[in-house]
């Protein structure tokens, strides 16, 4: 399976027509906005059946989060982001927390589940 990079599969999200809800675009530019606060140079995007365009109003919003290099206390803020933003807006937000290296070189690299967000993922 041919790996694409964050560009890449930026432009694919847009070219391909994927677009969230307005709702949840206003939830993926908060939940960045917060994460950054957190993290500057963390990389995010929404998957899933939300980025897809056929989710339920019960569907939960998919989030990867992409950090330089994760830590316990790194992830333990990252997580409270997305419970926050989830609990604000009646969401549930399971995040995916990686580090560059195992999103971009690691074993996680070549799975499944990273090859969907980078086919549907939707950055923030």
């Amino acid at each position: 399976m041919a790996q694409i990079s964050y560009r890449e599969a930026k432009t694919h999200a847009v070219a391909g027509g994927v677009t969230l809800s307005p709702e949840d675009r206003r939830i993926l530019r908060e939940l960045a906005q917060r994460v950054s606060r957190v993290e500057p140079r963390a990389r995010i995007w929404a998957f899933g059946s939300r980025a897809r365009g056929d989710a339920d109003p019960q569907s939960d919003f998919d989030m990867c989060v992409v950090v330089p290099e994760v830590t316990s206390t790194l992830e333990d803020e990252l997580r409270r982001c997305a419970w926050e933003v989830a609990f604000e807006h009646g969401r549930v937000i399971p995040a995916i927390i990686m580090s560059e290296e195992e999103f971009e070189r690691g074993p996680m690299s070549a799975s499944s589940l990273v090859a969907h967000i980078r086919r549907e993922g939707i950055a923030a």
